[in-house]
């Protein structure tokens, strides 16, 4: 079975608020679902946020800031259930202030659903980020499986559109109205270490990268294994 994307839900604020929250979603059971948020404030350095809502508990799998005294910030959580509730998520700052965000709600199905809170979904993460430059690439190791995926989840420190790397598809592009951020998600059912994103204008950004793995990779040289360990 082929790992298939859904996008759940995106959105942005540029309210200075202390916690956001997104549109009502519906999660499926025991699929993997990927939030990634980019934030900004006033001044260096951006917080990470947590996250709460559906019933389900959110673990952070990277995040990055800008190079320097940067104000923006991508983070990426993943979370899974047998039983999750509908509703919304709400991006929490702990009391502090930020002046935007963005974020971006994906469901995965035909993942690995062993570990907690998608703790088996997910093979490898890597982080990167620039000063100024049109693009950026996420470079991952090489692939455990064929099967696998990868996702990238970019912030950009310009408003305006940004584009997938060839090869992978746009999950979500979402900017702050009147402020400079925005966040981009994409991906591709197949391999590829080198995760990227562009615009046209020259800007800071910052990224993380996933290798998502399928459903029933590893099962059949574990059965392998065992035919042979029992002499047959």
């Amino acid at each position: 079975m082929a790992i298939t994307a859904t996008a759940l839900t995106s959105g942005e604020s540029a309210a200075d608020d202390t916690a956001y929250v997104t549109a009502s979603i519906t999660p499926t059971a025991n699929r993997l679902v990927l939030v990634a948020v980019a934030s900004r404030v006033s001044t260096s350095p951006p917080e990470s946020p947590t996250l709460s809502g559906n019933g389900l508990t959110w673990v952070e799998v990277g995040t990055i800031t800008g190079t320097g005294a940067s104000t923006r910030r991508i983070t990426l959580f993943r979370s899974m259930g047998a039983a999750p509730s509908a509703g919304a998520i709400t991006i929490d700052f702990a009391g502090n202030t930020q002046i935007g965000a963005a974020w971006s709600v994906v469901e995965f199905a035909g993942i690995d659903t062993s570990g907690a809170n998608g703790a088996g979904a997910i093979v490898q993460t890597a982080t990167n980020n620039v000063g100024a430059a049109t693009s950026l690439t996420v470079t991952l190791a090489a692939f455990s499986s064929a099967d696998n995926g990868a996702y990238g989840a970019f912030f950009a420190g310009a408003n305006e559109v940004q584009s997938a790397g060839a090869g992978f598809t746009e999950l979500d592009d979402v900017g702050t109205t009147g402020e400079p951020l925005r966040c981009h998600t994409e991906w591709r059912v197949d391999n590829d270490t080198t995760v990227d994103a562009s615009s046209a204008s020259s800007t800071g950004r910052g990224g993380v990268a996933v290798e998502i793995k399928a459903a029933g990779v590893g099962g059949a040289i574990a059965s392998r294994r065992l035919l042979v360990g029992v002499g047959l």
